[in-house]
């Protein structure tokens, strides 16, 4: 393991939450897209056919299936976006509180 795999740096928690919440927003554009994009083709298998009547069920599990994937993946990232400001704010207030003893503890104000 590298030595980056923790840090109490919060500007680069607050760095790594931006990050995170951009991805999230880029995830859930893609998957607005591709909904978007999907409703476009919904008439490519056909209407009644035989062949609509086999493809269509399972074109549309796939469908929901990517949008279901698409938005457990932003779920996810979202998830880790607030565990990140979670993270740093404890931090950043360990920090503040050590910082407050040592004044009172030096006699500084």
């Amino acid at each position: 393991m590298g030595e980056d795999v923790f840090s109490a740096d919060v500007g680069r928690i607050r760095q790594w939450q931006k990050l995170m919440g951009d991805i999230t927003d880029i995830t859930d554009n893609v998957v607005r897209d591709f909904e978007s994009e999907v409703r476009a083709c919904l008439d490519w298998v056909g209407q009644d056919d035989s062949m609509a009547k086999e493809l269509r069920p399972r074109d549309q599990k796939e469908r929901e299936g990517a949008t279901k994937t698409g938005t457990s993946l932003m779920e996810a990232i979202g998830g880790i976006t607030t565990a990140l400001n979670v993270n740093g704010n404890v931090i950043h207030g360990a920090q503040d509180d050590a910082y407050d003893a040592i004044k009172k503890k030096s006699g500084k104000h």
